[in-house]
């Protein structure tokens, strides 16, 4: 695996957000909506045979799947297909290797995990002295739980290079993309990292949704409430 680099930045102590494929998309729904609501520029892509060999193509340009945007501040790691598991510990200690010249203030790696009642954010850290100032009222330590794929064995690379870094993970209902989870995320870096996002977009998604949902949930319940006829077959 390799990172094909399109552009250079001088990079200013950036946080970096990983958000790839997951549970609810919460995590690639929200680093797509950063890198597009920030206008953040589009720096490289990683290259590998077991990538699955397909371009993305917005606006008539078409891109490679696994892509990083940023700004000196802020870099962004996205991907439009799924990580396959033999690739995970190399992206991820190729990530490293990447990052570990940048003296990134912080890696966040964006994560769902299944609720039938989403309504919490989570930390997660490899780290006690990483995670500890990131506790609030608001958003404390994911008490018990598992973390794979990318965001559990990035983390692990980055504290082995005393990198700082952390998951950020919602619940989320996980059988739909979930807008609303992916905008909690956001906001939540808003208020630690000031990166100034604008959610209302996430949030009107979010909406229209939830009211397609509850439409389909209104005709499955006039369906199911119709008297059944009988249908009988004849020899």
């Amino acid at each position: 695996m390799e990172f094909v680099s399109k552009k250079e930045i001088n990079f200013k102590e950036p946080l970096v957000v990983v958000g790839f494929p997951g549970i609810g998309l919460v995590g690639s729904i929200a680093s797509y909506h950063l890198l597009k609501n920030l206008k953040l520029e589009y720096l490289g892509h990683f290259e590998d045979p077991k990538i699955p060999g397909i371009m993305i193509v917005e606006e008539g340009i078409a891109y490679p799947p696994v892509r990083v945007y940023g700004r000196d501040d802020l870099l962004v790691f996205f991907s439009d297909v799924m990580i396959p598991p033999e690739l995970v510990h190399e992206m991820s200690k190729n990530t490293v290797d990447f990052l570990e010249n940048l003296n990134p203030k912080m890696v966040i790696t964006l994560e769902g995990f299944a609720s039938m009642n989403p309504e919490n954010v989570y930390w997660v850290s490899s780290s006690k002295d990483v995670l500890k100032p990131l506790l609030s009222e608001t958003v404390g330590a994911l008490e018990l739980g598992m973390l794979g794929g990318i965001s559990g064995i990035l983390m692990k690379k980055c504290n082995d290079k005393n990198i700082n870094s952390a998951c950020l993970i919602t619940e989320t209902i996980g059988l739909r993309p979930d807008p609303r989870g992916a905008s909690k995320i956001i906001e939540i870096l808003n208020n630690y990292y000031s990166i100034n996002a604008d959610i209302g977009e996430l949030i009107k998604e979010a909406e229209n949704i939830e009211e397609k949902m509850k439409n389909l949930a209104k005709e499955h319940a006039k369906m199911m409430s119709k008297p059944k006829t009988e249908n009988p077959m004849y020899m």
